[in-house]
């Protein structure tokens, strides 16, 4: 029990420097707006400087302990001379409901069990943030590091002497923290049909997120998804200047985070009216906030292009030739990768279990006979079911309200509502085309889009508390009970001391050298996990090796790294069914 007395201490300390990596943000980037931020808003805006912060000085030194214990040590002091407003700011936003918020989170941070891919990307990009600079073509050690990854690099700076990385996994649920207790102030403030939607997506979280294995960087994202569409919506009610900003910020963020984020661009169109034009200006006008912006996304693209040769992996007119940068992926490989999860998020998997074939479908093949039905393959898939109960929780909140629906009079102007309602449904749209998985941002673009819909044709004329009532004090009692559960069966087959730290496996590996740099190599599995780095996952990926200045370059050849996607993939795939898999090795 002493154990979970540390971690507790540990997420006040991680909250602690999250919160005041928000307030410098504020008192460096964030000045001279007139309007206060929230402590979700703090909070969140404390994560994207602590990107900013660690993407840049990455471009120069590693991540490592020195650099986390000078970056612990300015927070204190910044903290002791802000002392006064500090406090004052804290004291103004705690009630009790955000400290029952902040009570369920370490509620569900309490746990042993780790994100599946924990030792396919997750620790190996933080351990080599902590371990090196920047690395030429680090892609090339295994093309999952190259996926869009962020989050993790952020959580590189939060390793503690002794324990290491064993409690970084806290930081997707503080983010978590922050979002959910901005949308318990925004509920106050919202009218009937602001609070509709900031309880529906209050219930989503508590019912479909309930275990802290789930908070890779998806949830973070989808986060960020729903605070860009409160910002549309209160800017639909209240136009300024702040709101756009904010969007522009976390959208940004978002982005570098997981691409699909990008589909939130179309909810800016409603700012090409002519009315809303000075706000567009604004965004380019020259101050601190836009240059923060214009370094934050040049440093984004930087890195990407130096880790992997793109400007986003996997999207391959992004990707430099490698006549031009000899350490980059390659177009070629990128349009594999693509090829694969294209496959992947439409279905390919449950086609495979389902239909059985005699014979391996590759993803080009399925891709090609699946193009207009692969609804159908994708509805028998698990993901299916998840975007079934999103849908559920929304329509209960709608048949719970519909006698206090009233149709609205009928307006044939171009309104910014009949905007935002068509450029809401082009990103649902899109999503269905594209990315038809309801964790890469299904969760957000379906439901906004039924909102907006629904509230373009109708209003809220009154609330129903009583449901709202009911409904959430049920979601809580799910989501403590599964918690208080798991925690107890956890704790009951968990003989380790340290629970609920992480416990990272130990891996065997051998070492091969090339042009003096060594390059460690899992014997038994794929994936680094913890092996120190750089580690890959095949002695056949890394050709050649050659440093500049104290800067590493890995160079890669394009078959090599096709014959790694392919193996991946094809391992991925076939573990769904029981076709003999020494036909596909």
């Amino acid at each position: 029990m002493t154990s979970i007395l540390y971690y507790f201490l540990i997420y006040n300390f991680y909250i602690f420097l999250i919160l005041i990596s928000g307030q410098i943000f504020k008192k460096i980037i964030w000045v001279n707006n007139s309007k206060e931020l929230t402590i979700g808003e703090l909070g969140i805006f404390g994560f994207v400087f602590v990107y900013f912060l660690v993407t840049i000085f990455h471009f120069f030194l590693p991540i490592n302990l020195f650099f986390t214990l000078i970056f612990y040590s300015v927070c204190i002091i910044f903290f002791l001379i802000e002392f006064r407003n500090i406090k004052y700011f804290v004291f103004s936003n705690i009630n009790k409901s955000v400290i029952f918020l902040y009570s369920l989170g370490f509620l569900t941070a309490v746990t042993s069990n780790l994100h599946d891919d924990w030792q396919i990307y997750q620790m190996p990009i933080i351990t080599y943030m902590q371990q090196f600079k920047i690395i030429f073509g680090f892609t090339s050690l295994n093309d999952y590091y190259g996926q869009g990854h962020s989050f993790y690099e952020i959580m590189s700076v939060f390793q503690i002497p002794y324990l290491k990385n064993s409690a970084v996994y806290l930081l997707p649920v503080i983010f978590t923290v922050f979002f959910l207790s901005h949308i318990l102030i925004e509920i106050k403030k919202s009218d009937n049909k602001g609070k509709f939607f900031l309880f529906f997506i209050l219930a989503l979280i508590l019912l479909r997120f309930s275990r802290s294995k789930e908070y890779g960087t998806d949830l973070p994202v989808l986060c960020l998804l729903f605070m860009i569409q409160i910002y549309v919506l209160n800017f639909l009610k209240e136009p300024n200047k702040e709101v756009i900003f904010k969007a522009a910020i976390f959208f940004i963020f978002g982005v570098f985070l997981k691409i699909y984020a990008s589909l939130a661009i179309f909810y800016s169109l409603f700012l090409l009216k002519k009315k809303n034009f000075q706000f567009i200006g604004d965004l380019f006008k020259l101050n601190k906030i836009s240059i923060f912006i214009l370094l934050l996304i040049t440093a984004s693209f930087a890195k990407n292009i130096i880790t992997s040769g793109c400007l986003f992996y996997q999207i391959s007119n992004s990707c430099l030739d490698k006549n031009l940068a000899s350490w980059s992926i390659g177009k070629q490989v990128a349009k594999e990768r693509d090829t694969f999860l294209s496959a992947a998020v439409r279905g390919w998997k449950a086609y495979v279990r389902t239909e059985q074939p005699k014979r391996f479908v590759s993803a080009s093949e399925y891709l090609e006979l699946s193009k207009y039905n692969y609804l159908k393959y994708l509805s028998k898939d698990a993901i299916f079911d998840r975007l079934i109960i999103t849908l559920s929780i929304f329509a209960i909140f709608v048949l719970f309200h519909f006698k206090y629906l009233r149709k609205k009079d009928k307006n044939d102007q171009l309104s910014s509502s009949k905007i935002l309602l068509f450029t809401s449904l082009i990103a649902v749209v899109i999503w269905i085309i594209k990315v038809p998985n309801v964790r890469y941002g299904g969760y957000a673009y379906v439901p906004f889009f039924l909102f907006v819909l629904i509230f373009y044709f109708y209003d809220l004329t009154k609330l129903n508390t009583k449901f709202i009532k009911t409904f959430i004090g049920l979601c809580l009692v799910f989501f403590i009970t599964k918690n208080a559960n798991r925690i107890y069966d956890e704790l009951s087959l968990n003989s380790s001391s340290n629970y609920p730290f992480a416990n990272f496996k130990k891996f065997n590996y051998k070492t091969i050298k090339i042009n003096r740099l060594d390059i460690n190599v899992p014997t038994d599995q794929l994936w680094c996990g913890e092996t120190r780095m750089p580690c890959s996952s095949g002695d056949y990926l890394v050709s050649d090796v050659t440093i500049k200045n104290s800067y590493i370059f890995l160079l890669s050849k394009q078959k090599d790294l096709l014959k790694f996607i392919n193996r991946t993939s094809y391992y991925d795939t076939i573990e769904e069914n029981d076709v003999n898999r020494e036909d596909f090795k």
